[in-house]
């Protein structure tokens, strides 16, 4: 094991820190041999068979071409629960949990509680809400049938019910005839411009389809939604945003008379907007 650890080292070094190498093979690791993140610090005392090392040697493989850990592990840890992630669905990460943390916060204590999740993907935020806000109906919807079957196996594996519908929310969004008290989405807000600033392990491993918008639009997802949630009149809705366009995005929803709060990310970047019906 020492010597698959070293070969780690060699082969990622390029790609990764010393600190991250050593987390990715401890990670892989427990996953290959199901341990305790604990007993990988010490290699000489796990048992193994070949093709444990066989597997460890095939997920080095896809560490090399530059595929994320948490696809080489098929799960990613998301406000303390583990969520099945594929190439189909974004990884979750820290700053959408800051939104899933707001949403409950505000509505714990809220019944009856109606959730849209628009362009829900792992399902990460529908199924979260659903799990700390049991009285909570959600509905997840995104294009992608397959994303959509990542965000049905989450529920099930997790222990909640949500209700996941295939729709193109720009074109198709009124299919959605239910009266809903929140709308949360994470939807795609990158322009093409930004991919010359993107890590390669994002812009060649996780869906395009998720992640990008036109650089002459890059606000085509909030403005539909801007629009369903006033037309629907929907109270609350929570948006993860993209830095550059936080101002106008509030603008979006202050012209149809909703209040706008933007708010930072862990790393002071304006990521997130929270607005309401007064």
């Amino acid at each position: 094991m020492q010597a698959l650890y070293n070969q780690y080292k060699v082969a990622l070094q390029h790609l990764y820190t010393p600190h991250e190498i050593s987390m990715i093979f401890r990670a892989c690791v427990a996953e290959v041999l199901q341990v305790s993140d604990q007993k990988t610090y010490f290699l000489s005392d796990l048992s193994y068979t070949q093709a444990h090392l066989q597997r460890l040697q095939s997920m080095l493989t896809q560490l090399q071409a530059h595929t994320p850990l948490q696809y080489v592990l098929g799960y990613e840890t998301f406000m303390g629960l583990s969520f099945a992630v594929s190439p189909a669905v974004l990884i979750p990460r820290p700053e959408t949990a800051q939104l899933v943390q707001l949403i409950i916060d505000q509505h714990q204590h809220q019944k009856p509680l109606r959730v849209l999740d628009v362009g829900s993907g792992s399902g990460c935020i529908a199924v979260s809400l659903a799990h700390y806000l049991p009285q909570a109906q959600v509905t997840a919807v995104d294009i992608s049938q397959q994303a959509l079957q990542v965000a049905s196996k989450n529920a099930h594996s997790i222990g909640v019910n949500i209700q996941c519908k295939q729709l193109d929310f720009l074109t198709q969004s009124s299919q959605l005839t239910n009266t809903f008290d929140v709308l949360v989405s994470n939807p795609p807000y990158i322009t093409h411009a930004e991919k010359a600033h993107m890590e390669n392990n994002v812009l060649n491993h996780e869906p395009h389809l998720a992640l990008f918008v036109p650089d002459n639009d890059p606000l085509l997802f909030y403005r539909a939604i801007a629009q369903f949630a006033t037309q629907r009149q929907v109270p609350h809705v929570y948006l993860e945003i993209n830095r550059a366009f936080g101002p106008q995005t509030c603008a979006l929803f202050q012209q149809n008379g909703y209040q706008t709060n933007l708010l930072q990310d862990l790393f002071d970047n304006p990521r997130m907007v929270e607005a309401h019906l007064p």
